[in-house]
């Protein structure tokens, strides 16, 4: 072994570099009326969007040569507008 292989400084980057202090995290308080507009807000979207899409959804995977159109029409002729809400409301 050669002596110059053996006496080869180790750099000290890690060790050498500042430390980085980072502000603490201030949380906002809990509102209530924050979260009770949060669900009504997500439960008008799942019953405007949310519920006919998954009906016609489930009806072309279960008629898997239906297009959307053909689901569409076979949905309102089912039930009227109301036949895109089936299962809604228990």
């Amino acid at each position: 072994m050669s002596k110059a292989l053996e006496t080869v400084p180790v750099a000290a980057t890690a060790t050498t570099s500042p430390q980085k202090t980072h502000p603490e995290i201030q949380k906002k308080p809990l509102s209530w009326s924050n979260i009770a507009l949060g669900a009504a807000i997500q439960t008008f979207e799942v019953s405007t969007l949310g519920q006919p899409f998954e009906v016609v959804k489930t009806h072309m995977a279960a008629n898997r040569a239906d297009s959307i159109a053909t689901s569409l029409k076979k949905t309102y002729a089912r039930g009227g507008i109301a036949g895109f809400y089936q299962g809604l409301i228990p």
